[in-house]
């Protein structure tokens, strides 16, 4: 009966010891939680670099498919490479950009076929590998202006050209005179980056035009400023493109691999490494 008396008059908790019991979870959770950002992090970027090469090889399969012949940024592109005029050029029979002529080569074919116009003129459609899960300004519906699908990408205009009512000169691989292996094809890009003159590079607007003069937009590149690495939203730059993480951007290659470029990279490198034929020797930053 006293043993049974003692553990009924068991003690509790002095303050003390609850605020040092207390301390040492919240410290425990300050160790665990950087681990569990990091593996995020890992996966997020796994999944950037997938979709960047799916990204490649889908521009592959496409110029395979049309006799080598590659899709602008945006402008004009065959419906068909068995549906020519009859000089036997290719017929220029849909205006798009170069992620909406990507869309069978990315799975995507019900899409594409359901909406034989402007890229961006099919509304509430996600096209889930054009979206990076590290890219912060991505809206919660995946959706941005007008309802047009989000993208985290862009395209390089060096390689692709097209103004909004060309079609592209490129060819793959003899546009590519650099090496596949050396020439940036796509890269990591902000979804929405506001800009002095309000435009916006997002799925339908990118904030660069298709290239130098052009009043069209959409998701591509030809600024040679080098990279920001994971900057704000709020110090997003449009001229530049937007790496998810601080150590570096993203991007695809010509030849279907992906590789991290460091945010230190110099402007001189990164030039060198959009222009498909300009002859550069890729610095030792690369």
């Amino acid at each position: 009966m006293p043993m049974f008396s003692f553990f009924r008059r068991g003690r509790g908790f002095t303050l003390v010891e609850l605020l040092v019991v207390i301390a040492i979870i919240a410290i425990l959770i300050g160790l665990l939680l950087p681990a569990v950002q990091k593996v995020r992090d890992a996966a997020n970027k796994t999944q950037s670099q997938n979709n960047l090469k799916q990204m490649c090889l889908a521009v592959q399969n496409l110029a395979g498919d049309f006799g080598g012949k590659l899709p602008p940024s945006v402008g004009y592109f065959p419906v068909s490479p068995n549906n020519p005029w009859p000089n036997g050029q290719w017929q220029p029979a849909v205006q798009g950009t170069l992620q909406y002529f990507m869309l069978p080569y990315m799975e995507q074919g019900n899409i594409y076929k359901a909406t034989n116009d402007w890229s961006w003129n099919y509304y509430n459609n996600v096209v889930k590998s054009y979206i990076a899960p590290g890219d912060p300004t991505v809206p919660s519906n995946n959706l941005t202006w007008s309802n047009r699908g989000a993208t985290s990408y862009a395209s390089n205009w060096y390689v692709f050209q097209g103004n909004g009512n060309t079609g592209s000169i490129a060819r793959f691989p003899a546009s590519i005179q650099d090496g596949t292996s050396n020439t940036i094809f796509f890269a990591e890009r902000y979804c929405i980056c506001p800009s002095p003159n309000g435009y916006q590079h997002i799925w339908a607007e990118s904030g660069q035009g298709a290239g130098p003069g052009s009043n069209y937009y959409s998701p591509t590149f030809w600024s040679f400023y080098v990279p920001q690495a994971a900057p704000t939203p709020a110090a997003c730059n449009p001229a530049q493109v937007q790496g998810f993480s601080i150590s570096g951007i993203t991007v695809g290659l010509g030849d279907g691999s992906v590789r991290g470029v460091s945010a230190s990279i110099s402007q001189t490198t990164w030039a060198a490494a959009l222009t498909p034929a300009g002859g550069e020797v890729l610095g030792s930053d690369w």
